[in-house]
């Protein structure tokens, strides 16, 4: 059957894995560079603070013993001693706590060390303007040499990044073209020995793998249909001889009549069968009946089973059926596949009922529903209730969990829609909708 493929996404939205790879090396490059930056501008702050702190202390130690030494320390708008706080200080320098500071006095950087001996305090100046401005350039410096590292980093990790990734995209592309190559193609043949070709051996194993299944399927399914088409074309030939003779009583002709009917079901519906293991598109050879035509058939095949198992099986026609002789006026959809589709639903519905259930097929034009009031479908096994070899816990030991995978194999090669509505221990409905969907 046909399955719609999503395509590629628009290359504008697109979302690589080398620009995802290049995006998340830029920002742990930035967050690492950024980080070490900060860190080393902090660390030489903190190494020259503690030099220079020790290097005045020494050099305030030695003015002050000069100055004790009654020798001239010559600094007279750098050096000052005398009672804290006292109008021996600039005004500037009268709050400056003893040990090191730096303060920005008239456009200039001033490094002060002070210290109290005895109730006096020494004070020591230096002017660091010209060394704070160089500082400042070197930091400036620092951060553009980081950023041009950066972007060199950059630009080498996004060229080594698609260098790796490329086999990567080579290898995406070739699987999005696989199923147009020829079966048992090796496309692991193009990529070296290391984790892209590794993945590529695993890919091609097990794609060739499914189709070698799906051949074998294909294959089964057309010796099927083609052995038994020859034995069914003599039943239906013998049958049609058989019923032209005149000796034959009612009931004979009445009984051989139904043969007759049931190999040209059987004939129609191994031409379903092989139409979907063909995966053709092409339902043109298959008669056409009404919804309501295939409902009522479909019931008196299965009514005497129905009440073999003590369940009633009604119908009820939402269509011209009830209305005139002539059904002309609903749509006519391919025989064999709304007759296997419903036959599966009913089906379904016989195995998993209990003794005393009603079974209600509704036909309408374009639409058909087959509902009952058995246990339900349990939670867990609704969503998957259309895979292939699902079966419910109370499910008869003829069960294999096929019937309902096949309706929704027909339902998607058709276009039609599928649905199930079932609570646990209120029943279920199985709704399908032949109506192609509205366009906007």
């Amino acid at each position: 059957m046909p399955v719609e493929q999503a395509g590629p996404a628009p290359r504008a939205t697109q979302r690589t894995l080398a620009r995802e790879l290049v995006l998340a090396y830029l920002i742990v490059a930035v967050l690492v560079g950024a980080l070490l930056s900060l860190v080393s501008m902090w660390t030489v702050n903190r190494l020259e603070t503690h030099l220079q702190q020790i290097d005045m202390g020494m050099a305030l130690d030695r003015v002050r013993g000069e100055y004790l030494a009654g020798k001239d320390v010559g600094r007279g708008s750098r050096f000052f001693h005398g009672e804290p706080g006292s109008e021996t200080f600039p005004a500037w320098l009268r709050q400056v706590e003893p040990g090191f500071t730096r303060i920005q006095h008239d456009d200039r950087d001033w490094h002060i060390m002070a210290d109290d001996r005895d109730g006096v305090r020494y004070m020591l100046l230096r002017d660091y303007t010209a060394f704070e401005q160089r500082r400042v350039r070197s930091h400036w410096l620092t951060v553009v040499c980081v950023g041009a590292s950066l972007f060199v980093a950059f630009l080498l990790g996004g060229a080594v990044t698609r260098r790796l990734v490329r086999p990567l995209a080579g290898l995406a592309e070739q699987v999005i073209k696989r199923p147009a190559l020829p079966p048992q193609t090796q496309i692991a043949q193009a990529y070296p020995g290391n984790e892209i070709g590794r993945l590529a051996a695993a890919f091609d194993a097990t794609y060739n793998q499914l189709e070698m299944a799906l051949q074998r399927e294909r294959l089964f399914t057309a010796d099927v249909s083609h052995e038994l088409r020859t034995p069914l074309t003599v039943i239906s030939s013998s049958c049609e001889l058989l019923l032209d003779d005149p000796e034959l009583t009612p009931i004979q002709q009445q009984k051989l009549q139904r043969v007759h009917t049931a190999s040209l079901d059987i004939h129609q519906q191994l031409a379903a069968y092989l139409m979907l293991a063909r995966d053709s598109s092409d339902a043109s050879g298959f008669s056409r009946s009404t919804i309501a035509d295939a409902v009522e058939k479909e019931r008196a095949h299965w009514s005497s089973r129905a009440e073999r198992l003590g369940l009633r099986l009604f119908a009820q026609y939402d269509t011209q059926r009830d209305k005139t002789a002539d059904s002309s006026a609903d749509p006519a959809f391919p025989a064999a596949l709304v007759r296997i589709a419903l036959s599966n639903l009913i089906r379904n519905a016989l195995q998993h009922a209990s003794s005393g259930t009603q079974i209600v097929i509704r036909a309408r034009a374009s639409s058909f529903d087959v509902t009952d009031d058995g246990p339900g479908v349990a939670a867990d096994i609704a969503p998957h209730i259309f895979a292939p070899f699902i079966t419910g816990g109370a499910a008869r030991i003829d069960n294999l969990g096929l019937g309902l995978s096949l309706v929704q194999r027909i339902c998607d090669h058709q276009g039609w829609r599928v649905t199930l509505d079932s609570q646990p221990g209120r029943g279920a409905r199985f709704h399908i909708d032949l109506a192609p969907p509205a366009t906007l």
